[in-house]
């Protein structure tokens, strides 16, 4: 099989991979739209953005960290000390202040992710599960257990605030998809996201500074979360300690479920937002179709199992491919990221 064949399957089977989501997510609303009339309605699709905005703009930052073969699964426990955080100071020195400190407060506590990970050498799993379990801790401290009511209503009547039937929380989703998408697929860093995750040694050698940009996903994880907390601070109208407990399987979830690579090293923003609202979508329909909630749990689960197991074939697929020819100069380490889809993937031949 010569080199541009091999090209043209290699990115055949890739175009299936990225887009197989996309195709469920349309059959599944089609389904849906024969079974509920409600389903289509512009209230219910309205309703489904409100219901993704946050996990899904968490999500966002997940995909960069998958991306760079990394977790954080403190992402529950960084929400909810933030949201107590925004309340708090909300009430003693106003909303905006609070929405600055909680917002800063995430990023800091991205931060410390990073640097646990990338300067002390923990397993990110390990570490963001240890921190996640400690500012959840922290959170019920501050807050005393309790709920905690935001007495001025500011907050909660600005994320309400709707603009062309769509409200505030999912044009902020949107902002943070393309601010994502900016950042893993147009700037240097995050082609050299690509290059670590599929290959931190090789990236190394390259000249890529390995320990920056595994640190800098986790910061930007650390903002997203913060705006997602003031989304859900707003809409709770207070600190809730427990409110966000659940995000990290959701989140993971969508990432997956969209088709990123666990292994590091594969993966688009656009994979993240299809497979969110995959999930959305079929909890919507769910509801709409009177089932019990405990099967949006059943059905959430066996749909990531699934991911990663067509997740763990296709690194086999991937392992087996032909070689592609590198135009990278001689004398330079060729980066390997996998798929050759994957923007500024190379393999050495």
């Amino acid at each position: 099989m010569n080199t541009a064949t091999s090209k043209i399957l290699g990115l055949g089977r890739a175009a299936i991979h990225d887009y197989a989501v996309g195709v469920v997510l349309l059959a599944v609303c089609a389904y849906l739209a024969i079974r509920s009339p409600q389903f289509s309605t512009a209230s219910n699709v309205s309703n489904v953005l409100d219901q993704v905005s946050m996990i899904g703009i968490i999500t966002m930052g997940m995909a960069i960290l998958l991306v760079s073969a990394n977790f954080d699964l403190s992402i529950g426990g960084m929400a909810c000390l933030s949201s107590v955080v925004i309340a708090k100071v909300a009430n003693a020195e106003g909303v905006a202040a609070g929405v600055v400190v909680g917002v800063g407060v995430a990023v800091l506590l991205g931060a410390l992710n990073g640097l646990i990970v990338t300067v002390l050498r923990v397993n990110s799993l390990v570490a963001t599960l240890g921190t996640g379990l400690a500012y959840s801790g922290m959170a019920l401290l501050l807050s005393n257990n309790t709920a905690i009511t935001i007495e001025s209503t500011s907050l909660s009547d600005f994320m309400s605030t709707r603009a062309l039937g769509v409200s505030l929380p999912a044009y902020l989703f949107a902002a943070v998809i393309a601010v994502s998408a900016w950042y893993l697929h147009v700037t240097v860093a995050g082609q050299q996201t690509f290059a670590v995750g599929g290959n931190a040694e090789a990236a190394r050698y390259a000249g890529v500074r390995v320990s920056l940009i595994r640190f800098i996903p986790f910061v930007l994880t650390g903002l997203f979360v913060g705006i997602a907390s003031v989304i859900l601070t707003g809409l709770l109208g207070g600190g809730v300690p427990t409110a966000a407990a659940a995000w990290p399987l959701q989140v993971v979830a969508g990432a997956v479920v969209g088709g990123i690579s666990i292994a590091g090293g594969r993966g688009t923003i656009a994979m993240g937002v299809l497979g969110v609202l995959l999930i959305g979508v079929m909890n919507n329909g769910l509801n709409l179709l009177n089932f019990d909630a405990a099967y949006q749990n059943i059905t959430t689960g066996t749909i990531l199992v699934v991911a990663v197991a067509i997740d763990a074939a296709l690194q086999a697929s991937w392992r087996g491919r032909p070689a592609v020819v590198s135009d990278q100069p001689q004398g330079r380490p060729v980066v390997d990221t996998a798929p050759p889809h994957v923007l500024g993937a190379q393999r050495q031949s």
